[in-house]
């Protein structure tokens, strides 16, 4: 029985020593261990200057200049289900918003969007009227 309690106290005493021990080494040794995968400090220092040089800087616009390009209707898409607005290459419903501007209403021929209280008629050209003609000759 005196044997079998000291051998439960020296593997106990081993067991804690070893927990204490690995604790000490864990705050001892987390300064100086560092990841073997990661470049060294030099290499990620030069990295990072070098993506921050290839960034472009991006000007901001001003509040008072007016937006330089115009938006423009490619189509009108209407059926029986839906009416929809191409506008710089985006598919609008009524109500839908492009570059702050809000599609209020669509018919064959155009599209009225409002910015900020001021009105927007965009109307198809000339292309797609002769195209439309030569649609319902063809028909014929």
């Amino acid at each position: 029985m005196r044997r079998m309690l000291t051998t439960y106290l020296a593997v106990l005493l081993f067991l804690s020593l070893g927990f204490f021990g690995l604790g000490a080494l864990a705050s001892v040794g987390a300064a100086e261990l560092r990841d073997p995968m990661q470049p060294p400090p030099l290499a990620l220092r030069k990295m990072r200057q070098a993506l921050a040089a290839q960034q472009p800087q991006v000007a901001k616009p001003k509040a008072d200049q007016p937006e330089t390009k115009t938006l423009q209707l490619t189509s009108i898409l209407i059926s029986p289900s839906r009416r929809i607005a191409i506008i710089d290459n985006q598919m609008l419903a009524v109500g839908d918003r492009i570059r702050g501007a809000r599609l209020v209403k669509l018919t064959r021929e155009s599209a009225r969007l409002v910015r900020q209280g001021k009105v927007i008629e965009l109307n198809l050209g000339n292309h797609s009227s002769a195209i439309r003609k030569k649609v319902a000759e063809s028909n014929k």
